[in-house]
């Protein structure tokens, strides 16, 4: 059988037709990489951009934490991001209830990036017009009112007006609602109203398809989910693996000069860094196993206890407070994602930092 003749156009005819094929084919190939190419493309070099899949909240009204208790909409189990300084001694909100839908809150008592998949919150000072964007090697990346994309682990600028740039952190952590309750029942919290204002949501259990398609290769010291506590001093970046059947912990290091200590409660599933200095002096602290919940830890140097916030709260100390050091809990992919030259924490020998 004979193929079928081809029409080959000629004159002002046959470059009018070849015109508009190029502009089609052109437009063609347009369409395919503003529609398709960035989820493909970003998938294989690590990044998945998803903007609108979560609406960020902004500025809902405050209350205090006694408050909104009264009104039995927070489980006591409900884990929290506290902010550990500031008026009213800090203050509480209920991932559950305010971040496990938006996943990311701007507010003046701080601008909030909750990474469901790396199981961390981050906290940074006050700032607005930040969504949701998507994953960069699994870690969640928000995207700023001026179009910079932000590690939220990190708070560092990826790309964009900012790129580069640093967004200042707030010392937090995370508990349990009853255990803030207990430790700061005065301090801020967000009004719940009647329990339907905003579109509350359970703290997923399973990791993201984003997340998971983005990963990559995770450095194989420890396993991908393992939970770490990452401590930033200067340059320098160390993971504290955290051993979640111990009820309470304690690891003293020194990081670029600085005598530190990470405090871990198993009950809570709470870590937090402070510094080892104050009034000049180092102190040397350990978890107590006698010591009451609201104050599991002690100095060597005074038997002052201490809370997971950082204070004292009896002993020659009683009343003051710890200097934070910038760092978050989280999951060991992710840590190692955004600090591919982190140290791992290794206790030495002997000492009260073993695992």
């Amino acid at each position: 059988m004979n193929p079928l003749p081809c029409f080959r156009p000629s004159g002002k005819y046959a470059d009018r037709v070849s015109s508009r094929a190029a502009v089609a084919v052109g437009l063609g190939l347009l369409i395919w990489a503003v529609v398709f190419a960035p989820v493909g493309w970003a998938a294989d070099a690590g990044w998945l951009a998803k903007p609108g899949l979560f609406k960020a909240l902004t500025e809902p009204p405050c209350s205090y934490c006694s408050t909104q208790d009264r009104k039995n909409i927070v489980r006591p189990d409900d884990r929290v991001v506290a902010w550990l300084r500031g008026a009213h001694n800090g203050g509480a909100a209920p991932l559950r209830l305010f971040l496990a839908g938006p996943r990311v809150l701007n507010d003046t008592y701080g601008l909030f990036f909750f990474d469901a998949d790396g199981d961390y919150v981050s906290v940074f000072q006050k700032d607005y017009g930040y969504e949701f964007h998507g994953w960069r090697r699994g870690v969640m990346v928000v995207r700023g009112k001026d179009g910079t994309l932000w590690s939220a682990l990190t708070g560092r600028g990826l790309e964009g007006p900012q790129e580069g740039k640093q967004l200042e952190r707030v010392p937090a952590t995370t508990m349990t609602w009853s255990h803030w309750l207990m430790l700061h029942p005065e301090s801020t919290a967000y009004d719940l109203f009647d329990g339907k204002r905003y579109a509350s949501a359970e703290i997923p259990t399973e990791l993201s398809e984003g997340a998971k398609q983005t990963m990559g290769q995770v450095d194989s010291r420890l396993q991908p989910l393992a939970p770490v506590m990452g401590v930033w001093v200067g340059q320098h970046a160390k993971a504290f693996p955290l051993d979640i059947s111990k009820a309470r912990d304690c690891f003293t290091d020194t990081m670029g000069g600085q005598p530190m200590a990470v405090f871990w409660y198993g009950a809570t599933r709470s870590a937090v860094a402070f510094s080892a200095r104050l009034d000049g002096r180092t102190l040397t602290f350990y978890a107590d196993d006698i010591s009451p919940e609201t104050a599991p830890f002690k100095d060597h140097e005074t038997g002052t206890r201490w809370t997971l916030a950082g204070r004292g709260v009896d002993g020659p100390l009683k009343g003051r407070e710890l200097t934070w050091i910038n760092s978050v809990p989280c999951r060991w992919y992710a840590w190692a994602a955004e600090n591919p030259r982190t140290e791992i924490f290794t206790p030495k020998p002997g000492s009260e930092n073993k695992q």
